[in-house]
């Protein structure tokens, strides 16, 4: 795919306006995003981090969601799992329904209060799923807690290496706090369809109606400066330096039409953590568990199945 030209640029932004709306609700408080069961919160470093527990017996497994989603992203795929396995999601500060940060945003600042969450839950024996920046966040969690990660599935993910320089600097000047709090919502509709999601589904929709009216809510602005935040530090974030020490049986998976974080970034990933396995998607875009759940469960299953470990 080409970069946009201007007038093509130009063009974008007047079909923006036409562009199919999704329902935009301006919340309150963050705390009113509706999830499918019942959130559960942990004080981790005096801040309230949000997630949901399936419980049960079962070993278990930690959905770590994308840059400016939620944990309700994984609704087409978390649920199919419980009942073998406990199951857990959980929200990035922020995001969501976790409390955000005081201080600077960025990939390992995030990455602390899931590292906090795995700490204060005593998950041993944990499976970290996470897509896009929750990949990153899962990569930076296995480093400092080697010995409670049993298995590692990174969903185009970012780590496996830094954003080319100008488009860095691209993202670094203009993807401000100020820019996502006030750019168009046609705009950013489109941009999706365009770039992040290969197919119109219920969850892609969901995931935009929850970003956007969490945009326009009272917590707009603290929202926009976690996103905004959180993305500019994520361009530099390259986990190349710790992939060689990942002990964890590993899953790397990706979408074949991943305009986001590009193809070269899975084989890489592959590569240099020395027990992984590549599975493409076919027909996928960035946001598997969105886009094209039905094939990442599959994909999942089939890696939890073989690498399930033996009994004691």
């Amino acid at each position: 795919m080409s970069i946009p030209t201007l007038p093509a640029l130009a063009c974008l932004t007047l079909l923006a306006a036409c562009a199919a709306s999704v329902p935009v609700t301006p919340l309150a408080t963050r705390q009113d995003l509706d999830y499918a069961g019942a959130e559960r919160f942990v004080d981790v470093d005096g801040r309230r981090v949000a997630y949901t527990d399936s419980g049960g017996a079962g070993p278990p497994l930690l959905f770590v969601h994308p840059w400016a989603g939620n944990l309700a992203i994984w609704d087409a795929v978390a649920p199919r799992f419980e009942g073998r396995f406990r199951v857990l999601r959980v929200d990035l500060p922020g995001h969501g329904k976790s409390e955000g940060l005081a201080g600077a945003y960025g990939v390992e600042a995030v990455a602390a209060s899931v590292t906090g969450l795995v700490d204060a839950l005593d998950l041993d024996g944990v499976t970290l799923i996470g897509n896009s920046l929750g990949g990153g966040v899962a990569l930076a969690v296995v480093r400092d807690r080697p010995q409670r990660v049993a298995r590692l599935v990174l969903v185009d993910a970012l780590g496996g290496g830094a954003v080319p320089g100008l488009f860095a600097v691209f993202i670094r000047t203009y993807f401000t706090p100020a820019m996502f709090a006030g750019v168009d919502d046609g705009l950013v509709e489109l941009f999706s369809d365009w770039f992040v999601f290969e197919h119109d589904t219920a969850g892609n929709r969901r995931f935009l109606s929850d970003l956007l009216s969490t945009r326009a809510g009272a917590e707009g602005w603290a929202w926009a400066r976690a996103v905004a935040d959180t993305l500019r530090d994520a361009v530099d974030y390259d986990a190349t330096p710790w992939l060689g020490d990942v002990a964890a049986p590993t899953l790397v998976v990706w979408g074949d039409d991943d305009w986001v974080i590009w193809s070269a970034h899975a084989q890489h990933l592959a590569e240099r953590i020395p027990d992984a396995r590549l599975v493409v998607l076919d027909d996928c875009g960035h946001m598997p568990e969105v886009d094209c759940p039905q094939a990442l469960a599959e994909a999942l299953d089939t890696f939890l199945e073989a690498s399930r470990r033996p009994p004691d």
